[in-house]
């Protein structure tokens, strides 16, 4: 990533969508900002394209059906001048731990007919949260293997068991993380670990921390054990396990009303933007595990959409997928509630790790430890192997803000000498220094340029990590840009990107040998052909005036055959409006690469929605919830599997 991108990008972003030309009428739309929502909690519902200050009853029906059954529970609300709203709704009963498809359907209040117009529908499918586990009620012994089913943990919170007994942990165990889309996390667990047997009273405590401590406002799962004897055959009773699935802070499990977007294209930084807070203060938070942890404060200017959080938190080594969320008051006196989740890079190519290629037999080594994060406060592990020798390690502290570190070593043996660079036990760089010997020159990797808008973010970090040493990955994201765009006046931040300028530039710096680029979350302006004829989205004409200039770009990334060039398609958003203009686009990418030798078009449509909008695809077996709460991004889930097909697919050309 480019380190002169700035918060401002992102700012343009959002700016962007928010000023989108408005397309032709489109059908009334509901969507549920929750792929899963729970018994005792709250879901936001959003309204869109109805007539403006139009009277709506909003109903969630007992079955999947709109038109089956009778109403659950309903509310009529009055769409505002936009024909749009937001109304937050509590969530029915749901009497197990397996998940309930219902209906919520959007009808004309006035309508009292048996079977009235349903304007809209879409999706709710609701669960309770609940523990069960096998055997219960059954004779346990300590050996004893259970399996254990955990359903509406916060999305992504590890899980640990805790083995204590008079006060004191005697074993610990990780369970996993709960990455379903309903919080639901399955694994098998001894009744007590093995050697560790013996008479009395036990506690098997599981929480989102590795250390133990009792939980005041977090999860937890807890049971009582009485063992009554100290080998592995001991009977054991088992009282039935208490559980908190739903941490207590209010904020954690509050129904999605708003937007908000993370820009991690400076590197090192994470900033922050809330869109429509109305003037209130916009208090900004990241969630790690089950707990809150507060980043700071923030207002818009008077008359602006976005609320922005400069400089809100720095990457981490220790977790790479992030999770935030920001809450406001608005003057109405309801409560906004919004969450992005995005991935930083990892740290295999955090660090830059130099020494000698060669040095003659009793000279002193130099070697030079630089973060090119720039944040510093880490301790990462060096490590030293001598020809024929043990290695030794020793800790270089950077401090916060310390960004750069040297060691020192005596090479008195001839031969080859390995400097690795290890962060918990992984190996992150590695170099050697030769003693007495030639030169090492390591090859060459080739060069991936991995460009775009923001649909780009975050798959190019998972694309370097899945590459690894075969490609060296060059990120250059610009977000709030676009093709169509290129018409328009300049917005903050942006540097007026022309794209077909930037492929040039790009080319000409990198000669790179592969391009992935993905473009098109902002588009939707009307363009000028060549012949000065002005086309609106998302005819004909506009269509074909933005393939001709992709076609342009596809051209300059080919590098007349030396090139080869992955063109990524868009999946579809939510937003009736928006899925017009990414519909175009995609078309648009299809016919452009048509008979270009080295260019190709990989459909991520295709993969994320195959048959529409959806929240959750089935993955390897599993169901997993791919989009972010703005219906137009990939979540975290859903770029690192974009960033494998795209890595198959090069590993195949």
């Amino acid at each position: 990533m480019l380190a002169r991108r700035t918060l401002r990008i992102a700012l343009a972003s959002l700016v962007a969508c928010a000023v989108a030309p408005a397309l032709a009428a489109a059908a009334p739309t509901l969507a549920v900002t929750a792929s899963c929502s729970y018994s005792g909690g709250e879901f936001a519902v959003v309204g869109a394209n109805f007539d403006p200050y139009a009277s709506v009853a909003l109903e969630v029906m007992e079955t999947a059906d709109p038109m089956t059954g009778g109403p659950l529970l309903g509310r009529t609300v009055v769409a505002d001048a936009r024909g749009t709203f937001i109304e937050a709704f509590d969530v029915p009963s749901t009497g197990g731990a397996t998940s309930v498809l219902r209906a919520l359907r959007a009808r004309p209040s006035a309508d009292a007919r048996v079977t009235p117009v349903v304007l809209a529908s879409a999706p709710l499918r609701t669960v309770a949260r609940g523990v069960r586990v096998s055997g219960e009620g059954r004779a346990l012994t300590a050996r004893t293997i259970q399996r254990w089913h955990v359903t509406g943990l916060p999305e992504g919170t590890p899980l640990y068991a805790h083995y204590r007994r008079d006060g004191k942990t005697v074993a610990r165990r990780s369970l996993g993380k709960a990455a379903d889309p309903c919080g639901r996390l399955d694994f098998d667990l001894r009744v007590l670990p093995r050697d560790k047997q013996r008479s009395g009273r036990w506690e098997v405590w599981m929480t989102a921390d590795r250390t133990f401590r009792r939980p005041r406002k977090g999860v937890y799962v807890r049971r009582r054990l009485t063992v009554n004897g100290s080998s592995s055959s001991a009977r054991v009773r088992a009282d039935a396990p208490t559980s908190r699935l739903a941490p207590t802070d209010p904020r954690l499990t509050a129904a999605v009303t708003n937007g908000m977007a993370a820009d991690i294209s400076q590197i090192g930084l994470i900033s922050l933007t809330f869109v429509d807070a109305k003037g209130a203060d916009v208090e900004f938070l990241e969630r790690v595990g089950d707990r809150l942890v507060r980043l700071g404060t923030a207002a818009a200017a008077p008359g602006e959409i976005l609320t922005e959080l400069k400089d809100a938190t720095t990457w981490s080594c220790d977790r790479p997928e992030r999770r935030f969320v920001a809450t406001a008051i608005l003057p109405s006196g309801r409560r906004a509630m919004a969450s992005y989740s995005v991935r930083t890079p990892s740290c295999a190519a955090r660090f830059e790790l130099t020494a000698p290629g060669r040095m003659a037999p009793g000279t002193v080594a130099r070697v030079r430890i630089v973060d090119r994060w720039a944040i510093g406060d880490i301790k990462p592990t060096l490590c030293v192997t001598p020809p024929a020798a043990r290695r030794t390690c020793r800790r270089v502290a950077l401090g916060r803000g310390v960004t750069v570190a040297s060691h020192r070593f005596r090479a008195k043996v001839r031969g080859t000498w390995v400097v690795q660079l290890r962060i918990r036990d992984r190996r992150v760089r590695r170099t050697v220094v030769r003693v007495g010997g030639e030169r090492i020159t390591a090859p060459a990797r080739p060069t991936l340029l991995a460009s775009g808008d923001s649909t780009m973010q975050g798959i190019d970090s998972f694309l370097a990590d899945e590459l690894g040493e075969t490609a060296s990955v060059v990120s250059d994201v610009r977000i709030g840009t676009g093709i169509s765009r290129s018409d328009q006046p300049s917005m903050p931040g942006d540097g007026d990107a022309q794209w077909g300028r930037l492929a040039t530039e790009q080319t000409a710096r990198l000669h790179q040998s592969q391009t992935v680029i993905s473009l098109g979350a902002a588009e939707g302006f009307a363009m000028s052909a060549p012949d000065g004829a002005v086309a609106a989205c998302c005819g004909a004409a506009w269509t074909g005036e933005y393939s001709r200039r992709t076609r342009l770009i596809m051209q300059t990334y080919a590098r007349g055959g030396k090139g080869r060039v992955l063109w990524l398609t868009l999946p579809l958003p939510r937003d009736d409006q928006r899925r017009a203009s990414t519909s175009a686009v995609n078309s648009a990418m299809l016919t452009a690469a048509e008979g270009l030798a080295g260019v190709k078009i990989l459909r991520l449509d295709l993969l994320f929605t195959p048959d529409g909008y959806r929240d959750v695809i089935r993955y390897r077996g599993h169901d997993v919830a791919v989009r972010d709460a703005d219906g137009i991004h990939l979540n975290v889930a859903g770029t690192a599997i974009a960033a494998k097909v795209i890595a198959d697919e090069l590993r195949h050309r």
